[in-house]
């Protein structure tokens, strides 16, 4: 079984020193390798995840490292395009946002151009304003490059409740064509805890207690339909 893992978040560049990130340390998608490894007897992984990432340690294992939602988009293409790939499991904490362009209020009031630079902002900038545009919804681009790969999707919110939170990780899962779905609340990975719902086309849920549980179920059921 040839799978693909993402794993982590990404981050976006402000300028050479800076940048936007989020808190995802990828502590999931490792348990989920971990899994393969051990219940799978022939699987190959793809892991895709950022440089701070927890990885998998196997030779069974190959790791790629991205920084941006560009480097993703490139390395899942490259290995969908080039792989006959059985499961793709997309855990990773992509970006919503990149930079578009940074600038001052005062350049924005006087309708004053400002081209994005490599170097370090300087730290004696009042008021500086940066503006973000969205980014490419990778999971968009499995099925379409690769339709017969078990796709599982995730989703993250906060704070809504359970008919919500399911509502929301079905859409997504239609939307993307996903065989699967795990649906979190960042109310409930907090403190130790994580509870995790899994979800199918027929939506059936699983509900699992911690990231071990999580990923047991999850592989599992992957495996009982493949």
């Amino acid at each position: 079984m040839k799978v693909v893992i993402t794993a982590g978040g990404t981050s976006e560049k402000i300028d050479n020193v800076r940048k936007i990130t989020n808190s995802s340390t990828g502590k999931l998608g490792l348990c989920i390798a971990n899994e393969f490894l051990k219940t799978v007897e022939e699987v190959e992984i793809t892991y895709i995840c950022s440089k701070e990432t927890f990885c998998p340690n196997d030779d069974r294992v190959k790791i790629k490292r991205i920084i941006g939602v560009d480097d993703l988009e490139r390395e899942v293409r490259n290995v969908l395009e080039n792989n006959d790939i059985d499961v793709f499991i997309h855990s990773m904490a992509v970006s919503d946002y990149k930079v578009d362009y940074v600038s001052t209020l005062e350049k924005l009031k006087n309708n004053e151009e400002f081209t994005m630079t490599d170097n370090k902002i300087s730290s004696s900038l009042s008021d500086l304003v940066i503006v973000l545009k969205p980014t490419k919804k990778i999971i968009s681009i499995i099925k379409d490059i690769s339709p017969n790969t078990y796709l599982v999707g995730f989703k993250l919110l906060d704070n809504v409740t359970k008919d919500k939170l399911i509502e929301v990780a079905t859409n997504l899962m239609i939307k993307n064509k996903c065989n699967l779905v795990v649906a979190n609340d960042l109310e409930n990975i907090r403190n130790g805890r994580h509870i995790g719902y899994i979800i199918d086309e027929e939506n059936n849920v699983i509900v699992a207690e911690g990231k071990d549980d999580i990923a047991k179920k999850l592989v599992r059921r992957i495996e009982n339909e493949r």
